[in-house]
């Protein structure tokens, strides 16, 4: 009931919000409008009044709600639509958790630092405006574009001004390092900026905005929050023996903190990326606080290389400027720590060849920026090989099936060729690659090897060489999966009766096989378009550095160090095993969408894409037929059939019926009296929901798909604690919410 409470709730608030729309674009004026100094203002002023009513016993979630409807949520709406994100939906979802006294005080922190990052991101948005937009606005546009920075900036200030935080000497805690007064720097920006758009002298002035596009947003603001992030860690360490709510407040705080510089480290760390979230959202017990360090700061350390290597790519003096200045201001987040691996001298010598960098740039003398250029390489390769990163290690002799993914890869390589190499495709397909295609035939009563020659042949006698080529790369990944699936298994079935050694050639041999897989694994996700007739682009998961992580995950549990390593090792297993099956529903669709575009125009095309959608679809579809025959048949049917039969919104919802059939046994043995047997269904309940996530969020809305996010967290966490009450709601939450999404279905 509590779940209908909540969907009536967002409904009656979706209906004042579509009220206030109409209200507001009489006279063509958008809801989304930029606000000016003085509204965000009020949206500050209505943030410290929720952080005073946060503070009180109980909190009042109807006031809360109250105070942030209005300008502040006006200001959310405004960077959810210039970002794409959803932190109005979050903001929601936590004050109705405030609301229905689901653990009101973590739920208050997820709607005060959610806010933080509404503040930090009109900061940023506010200066790559004002840079972007110099050479068009005039300077009283301009200064007030500046005055919006500016009040934007105050709600967080004391944040900004606190000091940085570092590891220890013995690198196994954190402790508060020396003020970077980066309050200090961001004023000192604003005043220079001031200065620039008077445009006394444009292309100088332009220049400098540049630069300080980077000052106020990355030595300030994301330092700012690295430090936070770090801080929170540092507090949950220090409570997680004596007070394990205390320890729980600091984690979601770090948890939500991450999210404002997570796609800083994400870019060029995205498997630290997902080791630090998982984390975020742990028990604490494995807080290694020099891995957390390394794994921000490898993700740092690849922004500064990638803003100097685009100094040479470059067009102009300007953007060369603000591509130097990127490079020193990322730098600066990670010197303490550069520091106290590699010591004083060389954090002098990079800070003076990073300042150097700058002159050389602005003089536009480019064989000094060179020569700076490699000194400074030359230290970031140095301080990489320091850092304390997750890598996976294999230790067996796996030959055979490396060799057989690499004549994989040749006849993948061979596939996009224009026109296709038939011969590289007959050469690759033999020996390595035959033999693992004939053991899993073998074990499974499979014919792949027999089909595989069959294209094979028709390749060779250039019979629809791009339909029969596509046919082996199909065959050959569902090979791979197979055998994926089939060694980690093994090692899950056999953990306690073989040795560490054993084990670790069968899990190295599943890893080996993934390699042939990251190609359809990885890549954005494959949604509805809005009218529900085509097939989109959404947003990109990580599913491959999702199951990269959950393979060193799983090698590090083979050791049997633990009690529960055996357990670690299961849910390994799910991750690696359900986001490959993600994967290929995902490839399935996005051939589904280009046949969609082609079959009008190009129906040799569209013929090609339905075959690789059905091949796609068949290494999985047995995850769909247990729970949805029906539906299984309607989808092989139209990956068969007339191309003009082909509906994405039947294949897409007949998929999630039958994924929600295998959620739903997943969710009844969470509630299994074995602890491990639960916390593996738990994991796989969240595991399956998020295939179906991105649909539900289209048919349900953005709220809805937030709430399905925190019941899901609140599930794992329920179990991981003996909490059976918590548990219980939020069985009863997913399985509402379920409901509501099938109702919405075809």
């Amino acid at each position: 009931m509590f779940l209908l409470k909540r969907l009536v709730t967002s409904i009656n608030k979706s209906l004042i919000m579509g009220i206030t729309c109409i209200l507001l674009s009489i006279g063509s004026v958008s809801v989304f409008a930029a606000a000016n100094a003085e509204a965000i203002q009020t949206a500050a002023t209505a943030y410290q009044t929720i952080r005073t009513l946060r503070g009180e016993t109980p909190i009042n979630g109807d006031a809360i709600g109250d105070a942030y409807a209005g300008a502040l949520q006006a200001l959310t709406q405004e960077v959810d639509t210039a970002n794409n994100l959803k932190l109005d939906s979050d903001i929601l979802a936590a004050i109705d958790e405030i609301r229905d006294g689901n653990e009101p005080s973590l739920a208050g922190q997820v709607v005060d630092k959610t806010l933080h990052r509404v503040f930090y991101q009109i900061v940023f948005n506010r200066m790559s405006d004002i840079r972007g937009q110099f050479q068009n606005k005039t300077t009283e546009e301009l200064s007030a574009m500046t005055d919006e920075m500016v009040a934007a900036y105050q709600p967080i200030a004391a944040t900004v001004a606190r000091a940085n935080q570092v590891l220890s000497a013995d690198r196994l805690s954190i402790m508060e390092g020396s003020n970077a007064a980066a309050d200090v720097s961001f004023n000192e920006s604003v005043e220079r900026i001031r200065t620039a758009i008077t445009k006394n002298n444009p292309a100088e002035d332009a220049g400098v905005l540049a630069v300080e596009r980077y000052v106020t947003r990355i030595s300030s603001l994301t330092r700012a929050y690295y430090n936070a992030v770090l801080r929170e860690v540092a507090g949950a360490i220090e409570s997680r023996h004596s007070d394990v709510e205390e320890m729980r407040k600091e984690l979601k705080e770090g948890e939500i903190f991450y999210r404002i510089i997570e796609s800083n480290v994400a870019r060029d760390n995205p498997v630290g990326n997902l080791r630090i979230k998982a984390r975020l959202t742990g028990d604490g017990s494995d807080l290694i606080v020099d891995e957390i360090v390394s794994d921000l700061n490898l993700g740092m350390l690849g922004r500064a290389r990638g803003e100097m290597a685009n100094i040479a790519r470059s067009g102009d003096r300007e953007g060369r400027m603000a591509e130097a200045s990127g490079t020193k201001e990322f730098a600066e987040i990670f010197l303490p720590d550069l520091e106290l691996r590699m010591g004083a001298t060389v954090r002098s010598n990079l800070l003076t060849a990073l300042n150097n960098l700058n002159s050389a740039v602005k003089a536009d003398d480019a064989a000094k920026s060179a020569e700076e250029q490699a000194k400074i390489t030359a230290i970031f390769d140095d301080y990489e090989k320091e850092l304390n990163l997750a890598s996976y290690s294999v230790t067996s002799d796996i030959a055979l099936v490396d060799n057989a993914v690499t004549r994989y890869k040749a006849i993948a390589t061979a596939l996009t060729k224009d026109p296709v190499d038939a011969d590289a495709i007959v050469a690759a397909y033999g020996e390595e690659l035959q033999q693992v295609t004939q053991f899993i035939d073998q074990i499974y009563g499979l014919t792949s090897d027999q089909d595989i020659l069959a294209a094979v042949e028709s390749v060779k006698n250039g019979d629809q060489v791009a339909l029969a080529g596509q046919t082996v790369n199909r065959l050959l990944q569902q090979i791979f999966a197979i055998g994926a699936y089939n060694r980690t298994t093994l090692v899950f079935d056999n953990f306690d009766s073989m040795s560490t050694d054993e084990l670790a050639l069968e899990w190295d041999r599943a890893h080996s096989a993934y390699q042939a897989l990251i190609s359809v694994i990885g890549g954005s996700y494959k949604v509805l378009t809005d009218d529900k007739l085509g097939i989109r682009d959404g947003i990109n998961p990580d599913l491959d550095d999702q199951v990269t992580l959950a393979f060193i995950n799983g090698r590090e549990a083979l050791s049997k160090a633990n009690a529960d390593d055996r357990t670690h090792v299961a849910i390994a297993r799910e991750n690696v095993i359900i986001p490959a099956v993600d994967g290929f529903l995902k490839g399935a669709l996005g051939k589904v969408g280009e046949l969609i575009n082609n079959r009008t125009s190009a129906a040799d095309k569209a013929e090609v894409n339905q075959q690789e959608a059905a091949l796609l679809y068949r290494i999985v579809e047995a995850f769909i037929a247990q729970d949805n025959p029906g539906g299984h048949d309607l989808i092989k049917d139209q990956l068969s059939g007339d191309l003009a039969n082909v509906d994405a919104n039947s294949i897409v919802s007949n998929i999630s019926r039958g994924i929600i059939g295998q959620l739903r046994r997943s969710l009844i043995q969470s509630a299994a009296s074995d602890k491990q047997v639960a916390l593996v269904a738990a994991e796989s309940v969240s595991l399956y929901a998020d295939i179906f996530l991105p649909d539900l969020q289209l048919r349900l809305g953005a709220q809805q798909h937030a709430e399905m996010k925190n019941v899901l967290q609140d599930l794992k966490e329920a179990v991981r604690d003996d909490d059976s009450d918590k548990a219980t709601v939020a069985v009863a939450s997913i399985a509402e919410i379920i409901s509501a999404y099938e109702n919405e279905l075809i």
